[in-house]
């Protein structure tokens, strides 16, 4: 029997609340973040775009729970709060981990039968069947994670440098690496495995990040629907800065295609 779909508000925030909206747009966080992290996206957006950011347990408004730490884990529990969104043409959207998580969500939606997602947008890691680079970031001493956090430059330096708000991020931001880690001893990372997903991919990144564009090229292979690769100026945070409006308006026109 089928489970009805009920809405859960802990996991979404609406930034341009759009009830009769064509399409939605759900995005997942990088590592360490929450869904305020997309709000760059918005002014870009068409107006028949609605965004949903997803919060993930450990964070913002749910620090009380315990994050995901096991990549499987992730995606059946995503999948079983997002799936009450999927009655309506949607796009995922993930940058670092939240392509990780994107693509997860994509997989899980087809496993049970549910509208697959008109698009995949996957930004700034590598693709699966690549060996992701171990950095052991998870067991670091707090001053280097927070130095690393300086390097790649997607916090605040007022956050950086204020101990009581480091020590509710640096906690979450240790499962997230676990969690990342996890990814290639999960399916999705085995290409093969699961069949290609039928929706197009469209895949971004940094020309100054770390993440090559050879690995980025790799997730072409997820996908029968093709797939497009597109490069913007920055490092691994280009999409916050200094590219925030030409991401935007490539998402836009990425979404622009009528939903079959």
């Amino acid at each position: 029997m089928t489970m009805p779909l009920q809405p859960d508000g802990r996991w979404l925030q609406a930034w341009n609340p759009r009830p009769q909206a064509r399409l939605r747009l759900i995005c997942l966080p990088p590592a360490g973040a929450g869904a305020s992290f997309y709000r760059d996206l918005l002014p870009g957006l068409p107006p028949d775009v609605e965004l949903l950011a997803v919060r993930l347990p450990g964070r913002e408004g749910r620090f009380s729970e315990p994050a995901l730490t096991g990549y499987q884990q992730a995606g059946a529990a995503l999948h079983a709060a997002l799936r009450h969104q999927f009655t309506r043409p949607y796009a995922l959207f993930g940058h670092s981990m939240g392509a990780l998580l994107a693509y997860g969500v994509a997989l899980a939606a087809r496993q049970h039968g549910d509208p697959a997602p008109t698009r995949l947008f996957v930004s700034g890691t590598t693709g699966p069947g690549i060996p992701r680079r171990r950095t052991g970031r998870q067991d670091w001493p707090d001053h280097e994670l927070v130095a690393d956090l300086r390097k790649l430059g997607g916090t605040a330096e007022g956050v950086l440098n204020d101990p009581e708000l480091l020590s509710l991020i640096l906690p979450v931001l240790r499962a997230d690496y676990r969690l990342c880690d996890s990814f290639e001893s999960s399916p999705a990372f085995t290409l093969g495995t699961e069949p290609p997903l039928d929706c197009p991919v469209s895949v971004l990144g940094g020309d100054e990040d770390d993440c090559t564009p050879a690995e980025l090229a790799h997730w072409a292979a997820v996908t029968r629907g093709g797939a497009i690769r597109r490069s913007f100026p920055g490092g691994h945070f280009y999409l916050r800065h200094p590219s925030a409006a030409a991401v935007g308006a490539a998402v836009a026109g990425d979404l622009a295609a009528p939903v079959v």
